[in-house]
């Protein structure tokens, strides 16, 4: 019988981690389901909240915040289930999550995979993200990007960790795309239609840790990647900067690393159909 260990990384969300954490500990499943949240370093009265769960789940705090990257790395080292699964704290699962994944994985032989989810946008509306069959994805699928939202989808066997590494503590963001393109090399990413997940859409307004990532994805991927590849890769890294751009307002940085972005991929850019797809969605679902 498989057992799946549960990550929530949590810092400052006291008013949402209850839903993250009930949802966890709500899933309808014939297997031992283990749930573990790392409070990085909060400050905002995270443990009385906590404190009510007692013995269901296991709480590990670092004494100071050291990042999304760290956060889940230590709920790894702590899991005891040969699978893991991330969640992230504003998100939640439906019922069924972790037993149809978990299937799917056992049925299909998958390693690592990842679901579609409903995702509330700031509009109240609401889609189903992203626009793929169930199936696998390779390399140069995910050179376009972390388009699955791993932080809440992805589930994967254990011992992955020790064979591709940990997630990336030094990036400030994009350490999911990082570790899923060191996976993709080796391994397909599964990927099952249902939505098994509702993620809320955030929003990051200051740039530099977005930038500051693309340069070391930059350094670390492209030299791997088929000379394609790369060119959909270099066009998602600019498609990156653009929107970390426009949401820290810098709107004519945004616009040439956008045009930057269209020239490399020209017609055949993914990750600008994804996001006119999620729009296109919204705007339908608003009416």
């Amino acid at each position: 019988m498989r057992s799946v260990s549960v990550v929530i990384p949590v810092f400052n969300r006291a008013h949402s981690i209850r839903a993250a954490v009930d949802s966890a500990l709500a899933q309808a499943c014939d297997f031992p389901v283990q749930v573990i949240v790392v409070d990085d370093g909060s400050s905002d009265g995270l443990g009385p909240v906590l404190s009510h769960y007692g013995n269901r789940i296991l709480l590990i705090c670092h004494p100071r915040n050291l990042g999304a990257a760290a956060a889940r790395n230590t709920g790894v080292a702590h899991a005891t289930g040969d699978l893991v699964a991330f969640l992230d704290s504003d998100d939640t699962w439906l019922p069924d999550k972790l037993a149809c994944q978990a299937a799917a994985m056992t049925d299909n032989g998958w390693r690592a995979s990842c679901t579609a989810f409903h995702l509330d946008r700031a509009d109240g509306s609401r889609i189903v993200a992203p626009p793929l069959e169930t199936g696998t994805l390779g390399v140069g699928d995910i050179a376009w990007g972390c388009f699955v939202s791993p932080g809440s989808t992805l589930m994967f066997e254990r011992a992955l960790f020790s064979e591709i590494g940990a997630l990336n503590t030094t990036l400030g963001r994009l350490e999911d795309w990082d570790w899923l393109l060191r996976y993709t090399r080796r391994y397909p990413l599964g990927f099952l239609q249902q939505p098994l997940a509702r993620v809320l859409a955030s929003i990051h307004r200051n740039a530099q840790p977005v930038l500051a990532a693309v340069d070391v994805m930059r350094a670390t991927h492209a030299p791997m990647l088929s000379r394609e590849q790369r060119r959909y890769f270099m066009a998602a890294l600019d498609f990156e900067c653009a929107a970390a751009l426009f949401r820290a307002g810098r709107y004519l940085p945004a616009g040439v690393a956008m045009l930057k972005s269209v020239i490399r991929a020209r017609a055949d850019h993914r990750g600008l159909a994804v996001v006119l797809h999620n729009r296109r969605k919204s705007s339908a679902a608003a009416f």
